[in-house]
């Protein structure tokens, strides 16, 4: 098939030369185009590969510091909890106390 189209484009002269010149050209240009979409893509995947790499480095640092949180939330809600438990003993005590006195 090339030989016949090479011959056809010879019988035309310098323009079938010329285009013959600008078919392998395209196709030379056309493999380029593919080989640089291609390095690109993979450029493209690289960086979105790190992106997502560091979006889970954030989110995991971020979940921890939830967490920190909600554990000091909880120890200072149970502290709460144990100081109005103490006092409100205390305040009982109090109460039995000064009733004791008035009974006396």
């Amino acid at each position: 098939m090339t030989d016949t189209l090479i011959s056809q484009l010879l019988d035309f002269g310098a323009l079938g030369i010329f285009a013959g010149f600008l078919i392998w050209q395209h196709l030379g240009m056309q493999k380029r185009l593919d080989t640089l979409v291609e390095s690109f893509q993979t450029q493209l995947r690289d960086i979105q590969d790190r992106e997502d790499a560091q979006e889970e480095r954030l989110r995991d640092r971020y979940d921890a510091v939830i967490a920190k949180y909600d554990s000091e939330r909880t120890q200072l809600q149970s502290d709460i909890v144990s100081k109005l438990d103490t006092a409100l003993v205390k305040l009982d005590e109090g109460l039995k106390e000064l009733d004791r006195k008035r009974s006396e």
